[in-house]
C-alpha cells in the first residue's frame, strides 16, 4: 500500500464548516525544529496550570506588583482590595464594589501612590494605613481608566477627555487635559508603550509624546492610528514583565499588530469569525480580553471572551485553541508578572494560578493534548485504509508518578470520514513506561473512507510530556 504523511496543521484552522477545516491545535501549540531533527515541526501540549494561592475571595479583577507585594482586587464578599507576598501571605487592605477589571496604575515615589479605576465607579487609591479610599482630589471627575508614564498619571473619560496628575502626585490640575475629538464612545484606555503614550478610542488611537509642556497638559499630538479599540480590555502587550509589540482588537472586529504606526493585520479568518460571531450574537464588547505571558519560551497573547479562547504565538506568528474541560473557555484570565511568575485569576475557583510548564494538568484536572488533523483525501474517490502510524515521543512514563496516568500514560486515536461531523470511537494505545521503546503508535484496519478523505483526531489526556512531529497513513484508491 502506498504511504502518505497526514497533514497535520501547525495553525489551527477550524473553518466556517467543519467541511474546510485545515485541522485544529485545541490546548497545544506548534514548534519549528532545527534541520536534522525528525521533522520541521513538534506538537506540544499548552502549559499548566497551579495554584500560587487559594485567596478568600473570588472573582479575581486583575492586579498590579509593587515591589514584593501582588495587589488584587475580587469581586467577591462585596468586592475586596487584597495584597500577596511572594509566598502568598494575605492581606485585605480594603473593600472595592463593581464586578468589572480593574485598571492599576503606580507612581514613583519612594513610598509610590497606588491607584485603580472601576470603569463603572471611578478612580480609587490603596494607601498604606492599609486602606482603600476614594481618589483624593475630585477634579480627577469620573475616569474610565488609568496609566502612569514619566512621572505623571494619565486618566481617561467616556467623553474623550484625558488629564495628567502633577508629577509623581494624586494632585490634578483641571485645566492639564486634552480632549481628543471623533470617538463615538470616548477614550477607553491610556497605554503607555516605549517612549509614547498611546490614547486609544472607540475609533481612532492617538500616539502622543513627553513634550514637558508646562502650563496644559504635558505631551504633544504625534499621529493617528485608524482604527480604535472594539473594548476596553482588548488589548495586551504593554504590560510589565512582557513589552512584545502592542495587540488589539481593532473596532472592524480584526485583530492588530503595531509595526511602528502602521496596523499589520494578525488574525486569520477563523479568529476574525469567532469575534463577528461573539458580538453579532449579543455578546457584550466588555467582556473581550487580552493578556499576556511568556512560558518555555513562548511569549503569547490570550484574546478571550466567555464563549471561546485563541491563543498567538507572537515569536512564530500562529495561533491555537484552548479550553478547560467542562468550560467553553480557558479558565485563567487576566494575567500579571509577579516575581517571574505570570499569574492569572481562575473563572472556577478562587485560586490565583500560575501559568507553567512544570504541569500537564489544571489544578489537578485534565488538560487534553488535542490535534486534528487537515483530510488526506483522493477526491472523488474514496480510500482503503490499511494503516496509521503517529510519530510521537514514547517511553514518556513517570516511575514515581500517579498510576497509571503518569506512570503508564495512553493516547487515544480516533478519524472521521464525513469533514470532521463524526468521529470514530477512539482507539487507545500505550506511549510507554519511562525509558522504554514500546512499538510505534498504530492502529490497524482502519477502513474505507468517503469522498471527503480522512481526518485523524489524537488525544492525550494523561498528565505526561507530549511530543507529536507528525504520521503516516497506508491507502489504496477505491472507486464508488
Amino acid at each position: 500500500m502506498p504511504t502518505e504523511p497526514i497533514p497535520f496543521p501547525i495553525v489551527s484552522a477550524p473553518g466556517r464548516n467543519t467541511h474546510d477545516s485545515a485541522g485544529r491545535l485545541i490546548n497545544c501549540y506548534a514548534e519549528p525544529l532545527v534541520n536534522g531533527a525528525r521533522g520541521q515541526f513538534v506538537r506540544r501540549r499548552a502549559p499548566g496550570l497551579t495554584s500560587f494561592k487559594l485567596g478568600s475571595y473570588t472573582g479575581w479583577r486583575g492586579g498590579i506588583v509593587i515591589g514584593s507585594l501582588l495587589y488584587a482586587g475580587f469581586t467577591g464578599s462585596g468586592g475586596k482590595i487584597a495584597s500577596y507576598t511572594t509566598t502568598g501571605v494575605e492581606t485585605l487592605l480594603g473593600s472595592a464594589s463593581g464586578t468589572k477589571k480593574l485598571i492599576w496604575a503606580r507612581n514613583n515615589k519612594a513610598t509610590p501612590d497606588v491607584v485603580f479605576v472601576d470603569p463603572d465607579n471611578g478612580a480609587f487609591q490603596v494607601t498604606t494605613a492599609p486602606s482603600v479610599i476614594a481618589y483624593p482630589d475630585a477634579d480627577v471627575c469620573a475616569p474610565n481608566a488609568v496609566c502612569f508614564q514619566d512621572g505623571y498619571f494619565f486618566f481617561s473619560h467616556g467623553d474623550g477627555t484625558v488629564i495628567a496628575s502633577a508629577i509623581n502626585d494624586t494632585a490634578v490640575n483641571p485645566l492639564d487635559f486634552v480632549k481628543i475629538d471623533g470617538n463615538d464612545g470616548g477614550i477607553l484606555r491610556p497605554i503607555p508603550f516605549g517612549q509614547e503614550l498611546y490614547l486609544c478610542g472607540t475609533n481612532t488611537v492617538e500616539v502622543w509624546q513627553d513634550t514637558a509642556q508646562s502650563p496644559g497638559f504635558p505631551y504633544s499630538f504625534v499621529t493617528r492610528i485608524p482604527h480604535g479599540l472594539l473594548g476596553r480590555y482588548a488589548i495586551s502587550g504593554y504590560e510589565k514583565g512582557f513589552g512584545k509589540g502592542l495587540f488589539f482588537v481593532g473596532d472592524d472586529k480584526i485583530v492588530y499588530m503595531l509595526n511602528g504606526y502602521q496596523l499589520q493585520k494578525i488574525s486569520h479568518p477563523d479568529v476574525d469569525r469567532a469575534i463577528a460571531s461573539f458580538i453579532d450574537g449579543g455578546g457584550s464588547v466588555e467582556d473581550i480580553e487580552m493578556f499576556p505571558y511568556t512560558v518555555a519560551g513562548h511569549s503569547v497573547v490570550v484574546l478571550r471572551t466567555p464563549a471561546w479562547t485563541w491563543i498567538f504565538d507572537i515569536d512564530n506568528l500562529w495561533w491555537h485553541e484552548r479550553y478547560s474541560p467542562d468550560h467553553a473557555n480557558w479558565r485563567a484570565y487576566a494575567s500579571v508578572d509577579f516575581n517571574g511568575q505570570w499569574l492569572a485569576g481562575d473563572a472556577l475557583s478562587a485560586n490565583i494560578v500560575q501559568i507553567t510548564e512544570t504541569t500537564q494538568q489544571e489544578l489537578g484536572a485534565d488538560l487534553p493534548f488535542i490535534l486534528e488533523s487537515g483530510p488526506v483525501t483522493a477526491f472523488p474517490n474514496r480510500l482503503r485504509v490499511g494503516q496509521v502510524t503517529i510519530d510521537m515521543a514514547r517511553g514518556v512514563g513517570m516511575t514515581t508518578g500517579i498510576d497509571p496516568i503518569q506512570t503508564n500514560p495512553r493516547v487515544y486515536i480516533a478519524w472521521s470520514d464525513d469533514g470532521g461531523m463524526n468521529w470514530s470511537n477512539p482507539i487507545e494505545r500505550k506511549l510507554g513506561r519511562q525509558s522504554t521503546s514500546p512499538g510505534p503508535v498504530r492502529v490497524n484496519r482502519c477502513g474505507h473512507t468517503l469522498d471527503q478523505g480522512r481526518r485523524w483526531r489524537v488525544i492525550v489526556y494523561d498528565p505526561v510530556d507530549v511530543e507529536l512531529i507528525g504520521g503516516t497513513q497506508t491507502d489504496v484508491v477505491r472507486n464508488y
